[in-house]
């Protein structure tokens, strides 16, 4: 599966006419001083609009209660690009209020959003390798330096020496107004470099960097 953004579609009444506009989510880390108020001053040049924010940000259950390396979902709008009529419309791209833009994420980015079909065998669209399947040893935290296996090897081509970045799944996105689930907010958690015994379907890794303790169901996607 692909990586791709999430696009909410926003009709507007501009001019005598109706300007389709597009609403993409995107990730804001809060910084030391700031507030919604801000935050909305400085995506929206106003402080008037922060509600917007809030609302795809509801496990804040106080407004004024967000604090530096808080991650937030933030709406931005744009006008929509034109598009070819399609001769059919596959199920993902039914009449609801979320729409995919189908471009893929670049690179390994520390945070990211990944849509999410709830009616697919696999829900969450994000291009991952393989997960977390167990830990060599028993022990309090699995960080740094912690030995992990995970469930591909030699078939799906890995060999010692490769590295793989460690992905969660962080929060879940709602819309304000359905309540759907619309995407997953995706969070680097470290690397792991592969070590020991390369299986057919299995392999062990070393975690080489962490960010907080690992998990096992923690996603892997081989660096570029």
């Amino acid at each position: 599966m692909k990586s791709f953004k999430i696009v909410l579609l926003l009709t507007l009444l501009a001019e005598g006419g109706y300007c389709e506009l597009e609403t993409v989510l995107k990730v804001y880390t809060v910084r030391n001083g700031d507030t919604f108020y801000k935050i909305s001053q400085k995506f929206y040049n106003t402080p008037d609009r922060w509600k917007e924010i809030w609302n795809y940000n509801k496990y804040i259950k106080k407004p004024h209660w967000i604090f530096p390396g808080d991650t937030l979902i933030v709406p931005t709008y744009r006008e929509k690009a034109a598009k070819k009529e399609e001769t059919s419309a596959s199920p993902k791209q039914s009449a609801e209020a979320v729409k995919i833009e189908k471009k893929k994420e670049k690179g390994n980015p520390d945070l990211f959003i990944a849509p999410y079909y709830p009616d697919e065998e696999e829900p969450l669209d994000f291009d991952y390798a393989g997960k977390i399947v167990s830990f060599t040893e028993k022990q309090v935290i699995h960080a740094q330096y912690a030995k992990v296996v995970i469930d591909i090897g030699s078939a799906d081509g890995v060999k010692k020496g490769d590295i793989f970045y460690i992905y969660r799944a962080s929060k879940k996105i709602i819309h304000p107004e359905t309540k759907a689930i619309v995407g997953v907010l995706l969070k680097k958690m470290g690397y792991l470099k592969v070590t020991d015994d390369v299986e057919e379907t299995s392999a062990i890794a070393t975690i080489k960097e962490s960010k907080g303790s690992i998990k096992i169901g923690d996603m892997l996607r081989k660096k570029d």
